[in-house]
């Protein structure tokens, strides 16, 4: 039975990998012992100590039409901006229900859009939705609260 379950899978290109539970209970047992605040006034001091807490190495915050809002990367965050974006439309324009895209190469690169901006994230590992929505939200929010930047 489990080689015709196996056999199904595959066919049907099925995902059965299942979530590395010591990897996750490892990492939130370290996150636990830290504290990041994240009450910064200073948008980039926000970004960095999310970068941190979410264990990402680059955040990058764009309008729909590739400006750039918010970066953590240096001097690159223009470029990132516009290809994120724009690969971002593109798959959404051949695949309208897509939410969330991620792309693995060396590293994650995760495209989602988040009220009307784009929020573009490198990282060793992928998030996952819920970590990813965090993020956006906790950028939001010191977005819409009108605070100079």
């Amino acid at each position: 039975m489990k080689s015709v379950r196996n056999f199904a899978g595959k066919l049907l290109g099925l995902d059965n990998t299942e979530i590395p539970k010591e990897q996750l209970n490892a990492i939130s047992e370290i996150l636990s012992k830290f504290h990041f605040n994240t009450n910064s006034k200073d948008l980039r001091k926000l970004l960095k100590t999310l970068r941190k807490k979410h264990l990402v190495d680059n955040i990058c915050v764009a309008s729909k039409n590739g400006s750039v809002i918010a970066s953590t990367s240096n001097g690159n965050s223009l470029k990132e901006a516009v290809i994120g974006t724009a690969m971002f439309n593109y798959i959404k324009s051949e695949i309208p229900k897509s939410e969330t895209i991620l792309i693995k190469s060396n590293e994650w690169y995760m495209l989602m859009p988040y009220k009307n901006k784009i929020f573009i994230v490198r990282a060793p590992a992928s998030l996952s939705t819920v970590e990813f929505n965090a993020l956006a939200k906790e950028v939001e929010g010191k977005l819409t609260k009108g605070k100079s930047f």
